[in-house]
């Protein structure tokens, strides 16, 4: 498989919105104290400076130009790649392969992520480490996000014969098994996750007979096609949103996103006491301070 070409199946360059901040930052530093010595210090006529000041725009402009549109974020079926021209005679790239990918996640970290809609990408190597790669300024992440988790989940081999995406939704779909596998493989590789099973009907049976009536979120996902029940102890990270809600005086348990599983409608809940109780049987080696949490996805 070594011998295997490399081959592209996505490419993308930073948001456009980093060219234009850099440019504009250049601009204030650069072009305004020229200017200001232009206009003041040279005997030209005021034509030839006006002609000057805007041949000088048009070289800033195209010198960050340069570096925005040689720098790109390239998924092949082999690996993730960043590519940085940081200099006119000088660049660096950095690469993880697919196979050494434990984690992926994205996230928007300031007002103008939110303003212009691009986000940072994460992947890291080992679970419960630090990222180890991380691309910022990525526009439209959701859809780059789902082509990698799609890549990223198939089999070695599947995955380096892949040519294109086309191909990738076409020829190399995974089997129902094979999907569940990979996403239970991914949680495994979580540093905080210790047990993990699938829950079969008896089991959903026994949650829908006994489960409390407010936590209706759990009720919704044993009706999905796959649940996960894992445990957790307290170094567990925080949940993606608040997992109890207050509305007027009802209190409810509402349901959260599991950003590490992306399939349709990927939703986590927590049982109450009877029902972890009854799921902490199941597992062989549970301490007494850890807890049980529900993920659910759709095929």
């Amino acid at each position: 498989m070594d011998n295997l070409k490399n081959n592209i199946l996505f490419k993308t360059k930073q948001h456009k919105i980093v060219l234009v901040l850099a440019f504009l930052k250049n601009f204030i530093i650069v072009w305004i104290p020229f200017i200001v010595l232009l206009f003041f210090i040279s005997k030209m006529s005021l034509y030839i400076n006006l002609i000057i000041s805007l041949i000088f725009v048009l070289c800033l402009f195209y010198y960050n130009f340069f570096f925005w549109n040689k720098s790109f974020f390239v998924v092949t079926n082999k690996q993730i790649t960043k590519n940085v021209r940081n200099g006119l005679f000088s660049s660096y790239s950095m690469s993880i392969y697919f196979e050494n990918i434990r984690d992926l996640a994205y996230s928007k970290n300031n007002l103008l992520h939110y303003i212009f809609n691009y986000w940072t990408f994460f992947a890291r190597s080992s679970a419960g480490s630090d990222w180890d790669f991380i691309v910022n300024c990525i526009p439209n992440i959701q859809e780059v996000y789902k082509i990698i988790n799609s890549i990223h989940i198939l089999p070695i081999k599947k995955r380096e014969l892949l040519i294109s995406l086309k191909e990738n939704k076409q020829k190399s779909k995974l089997s129902k098994e094979e999907i569940i596998q990979a996403e239970k493989n991914k949680l495994l590789n979580i540093k905080w996750i210790n047990n993990l099973i699938i829950l079969d009907d008896n089991d959903k049976k026994y949650i829908f007979e006994n489960e409390e009536d407010r936590n209706h979120w759990v009720f919704e996902t044993i009706r999905k096609s796959v649940v996960f029940c894992f445990t957790h102890d307290s170094n567990f990270r925080e949940a993606d949103a608040p997992i109890v809600l207050k509305l007027w005086n009802k209190v409810i348990f509402p349901a959260v996103s599991f950003h590490e599983i992306n399939m349709s409608s990927t939703v986590s809940s927590s049982p109450w006491v009877k029902i972890h109780n009854y799921l902490s049987s199941k597992f062989q080696n549970i301490a007494k301070d850890e807890a049980t949490v529900l993920v659910w996805f759709d095929l």
